[in-house]
This record gives structure tokens, sequence and C-alpha cells, in this order.
């Protein structure tokens, strides 16, 4: 079950924000897959929706994009623009959603999920239910190595 400080934890600074840099490679939410030029790309240890991964915007903890000054913003819009394609390249889904939500982790992250016509939510959001309640598939080290060289490879060959 995922545990993720609250928001109003943070304000109180009772806990310091998980996704601050720096940030260990690898969590109980997250298993590293290469730094970008503003931002980190990680695969969320629930692999439900193969590929889903997380960019997290490593320079400042801010949590919306009107923080952030143009060029900064520009910066995270390529990092996530390679995102995105690597992880298409890498899984070839159907469709992809690309979220960046902000109601329980105060951190500016965007969420990058491949749909696939079979995933069981396709037509909808991944997000109709707690994070609790959502169906979970974790998977061995040797596997989230594996998906996270086929991203880095992807990202690769977009070099």
């Amino acid at each position: 079950m995922q545990t993720w400080v609250t928001r109003d934890e943070l304000a109180a600074g009772r806990t310091s924000c998980p996704m601050d840099y720096p940030r260990p490679e690898y969590s109980e939410y997250a298993y590293f897959v290469q730094k970008l030029s503003v931002s980190s790309l990680y695969l969320e240890r629930n692999q439900t929706y193969l590929g889903h991964c997380v960019l997290i915007y490593d320079p400042a903890p801010v949590t919306r994009i009107d923080q952030l000054s143009p060029e900064q913003w520009l910066a995270l819009a390529r990092d996530l623009r390679v995102a995105e394609t690597a992880i298409y390249r890498a899984f070839r889904p159907d469709h992809m959603n690309v979220e960046s939500l902000g109601n329980v982790m105060p951190h500016l992250h965007w969420h990058i999920v491949s749909r696939h016509k079979n995933d069981g939510r396709w037509g909808g959001p991944i997000w109709t239910t707690t994070s609790a309640e959502m169906r979970r598939k974790e998977l061995g080290d040797s596997e989230y190595r594996a998906l996270a060289s086929r991203i880095r490879n992807a990202i690769e060959d977009d070099a």
C-alpha cells in the first residue's frame, strides 16, 4: 500500500517531501530510469500499466507550472517530451496519458502512463479509485532493470 506524506504534513513541517532532490534512485515507490536536463525519470513500482513512469522536477520543490520561469518550463517541457516519446517507443501502447496532479504529493511531477485497449480502464482515467484501492502489479528487480533499460535505449535512440 502506498503511503505518501500528505500536503498538510509537508506544510506543517512534520516531514520532508520524498520527491525533493536529491532522492534515492530506488525506493518502495519508484525505480530510477534516467536523469534528464531538469528532471529525473522513474518507473512507478506499480506496473499495472506497463511502462508507467513519473517525471520529477529536480531543481526546486515547486508544486505548479506557474511557479517556474518561462525558461524552466521550456526545459521541463522538453524533458517531458523526451520521456513520453521514449516510453511510447519502448512499449508501443495504443495511447499515452500524461498527467500532473499534485493532489496527494505536492511536488511538480508528471505521470506518464502507457495505455492499451485491453488494460481494464481503457476509455477512462486510471485515477477512479484511491491509491490504496488501485490494482497493483509489482515486479522483480530484474524486470524493473529490463524495463528501465528499454526506456533508456529509446531515449538514446532519439538523441
